[in-house]
């Protein structure tokens, strides 16, 4: 007899089918919410434009930093040539260049556009992550800044002029 009674007591298939039926149905919201949600893309600025081109810096006549940077299918790509500086100690650090070649171009990543503003990540040829964000100022200039210094770093703001195509 007490086999008999614990056999009733358990839920049979059926019964544990439509109490799995009824929590999925009841957490099917929460799946979808979650779904979509880690499905979806940061938004990405219409204008992306207004930062597609070279953007080159120059001291004493001689380019030491240059960002390319181009609309692929709608997300901002690009990278960064550089030739060997060193940025002196003191209130005012001093760039000086110590081999005017441009390094093959480095991919930038993790970009971000905030209206005229613009954040990304950079391996530099030493390997060491930088954490930059460009302002532009003018339709053809801006300026590039460190982010995420130690706190007894300077670094110099790096002014940057748009190339613009040569004509004929």
């Amino acid at each position: 007899m007490q086999t008999e009674k614990s056999i009733r007591s358990f839920p049979n298939r059926l019964d544990m089918a439509s109490i799995f039926v009824i929590l999925v149905l009841a957490m099917s919201p929460t799946f979808s919410a979650f779904g979509l949600a880690a499905a979806q893309s940061p938004a990405i600025p219409a204008d992306i434009n207004q930062f597609v081109g070279k953007w080159s810096a120059v001291h004493n006549g001689t380019t030491y930093f240059l960002l390319e940077l181009h609309n692929d299918n709608g997300t901002l790509a690009g990278g960064i040539r550089v030739c060997a500086f060193t940025i002196g100690e003191g209130e005012y650090p001093e760039i000086t260049i110590t081999n005017e070649r441009l390094a093959e171009s480095l991919p930038i990543r993790n970009v971000v556009i905030s209206g005229k503003s613009l954040t990304f990540d950079w391996k530099d040829p030493d390997g060491d992550d930088n954490h930059l964000k460009f302002e532009r100022t003018a339709e053809n200039s801006g300026r590039l800044n460190w982010r995420e210094l130690p706190a007894d770093a300077k670094m110099p703001v790096i002014a940057l002029t748009r190339q613009t195509a040569k004509t004929s």
